[in-house]
């Protein structure tokens, strides 16, 4: 049986309803396959995603702890005056620029790594009594308590702002902002 280009396809209203039932089936078929097994892969992708982001918290917060467990246990030991700074003795305001210097000092010899320190001269805007100091040290556990141990005993320390420690490659880098008193 030869097919001619001129015959005429006709279709039955029978054909017709059954090719609109294979439609839709079909699309109610790709919705089923979207909804059971391409959303719950991209929510699966979208949970790991974020299990693998806490997790690195986790482990970040898990470096830290021994050290904020030592120092939560030694501020436990420590009596209330020994964590009370002296009262400051102001220091010259000529010699404020060697501040930067001796607190370089005070890092090295307790074993830490001097990154930056430096003065703040618009911070005398806010207090003129007193000049802000800023500086970034790395080191060990032990050189960073005896650091902070060292700043209490400082003279002219007026008073300590911020303290931000954070676990590096190993060791710790730590912030420290503080205040010196200035007199005449």
């Amino acid at each position: 049986m030869a097919l001619s280009l001129n015959m005429e396809l006709k279709l039955s209203p029978e054909l017709r309803q059954l090719g609109l039932r294979v439609g839709i089936g079909m699309t109610l078929l790709a919705a089923a396959v979207y909804l059971l097994a391409v959303m719950p892969l991209l929510e699966g992708r979208r949970l790991d995603r974020e299990i693998a982001e806490q997790q690195a918290k986790i482990e970040r917060q898990q470096r830290l702890m021994p050290t904020l467990a030592s120092l939560a246990r030694d501020a436990q030991n420590a009596t209330l005056e020994a964590l009370l700074p002296p009262k400051a003795e102001p220091m010259p305001r000529a010699q404020a620029y060697l501040v930067t210097e001796q607190l370089g000092h005070m890092a090295v010899a307790v074993g830490l790594e001097v990154l930056d320190v430096s003065l703040d001269p618009a911070s005398m805007a806010v207090d003129p009594d007193s000049i802000q100091v800023q500086g970034v040290f790395a080191g060990e556990l032990e050189g960073v308590r005896a650091f902070l141990l060292d700043l209490n005993q400082l003279a002219s320390l007026s008073r300590v702002e911020k303290v931000e420690l954070r676990a590096v490659d190993g060791r710790l880098e730590m912030m420290v902002q503080l205040r010196i008193a200035l007199g005449a």
